[in-house]
């Protein structure tokens, strides 16, 4: 949910914490949206606050996250180092 209080906005989760510039960002790029006036207040007597959602494009981005698997490294696969070549030993007097 996100509200705003004396000019400054902010985003409410359960017990997460999230950044209003990460909602913003979000927003930005089409993978969320805020339905106004849609949840209830933070306290009694309070404005109502908006609640924000995952658009289809957002819900297919959070889809093709979960899903994939995590990289793994596998025995073996590591490059091997390119060989250094041999340092002369020149000194300066």
């Amino acid at each position: 949910m996100a509200t705003s209080s004396l000019g400054r906005q902010y985003v409410h989760y359960r017990d997460e914490r999230v950044l209003i510039g990460t909602l913003r960002a979000l927003e930005a790029k089409g993978l969320t949206e805020r339905v106004p006036q849609s949840a209830p207040s933070a306290y009694v007597g309070g404005p109502l606050q908006d609640r924000v959602r995952l658009t289809p494009a957002g819900t297919t981005a959070l889809a093709t996250a979960i899903s994939s698997p995590p990289a793994r490294k596998t025995p073996g696969t590591t490059p091997a180092l390119a060989p250094t070549p041999a340092k002369t030993a020149t000194r300066s007097r």
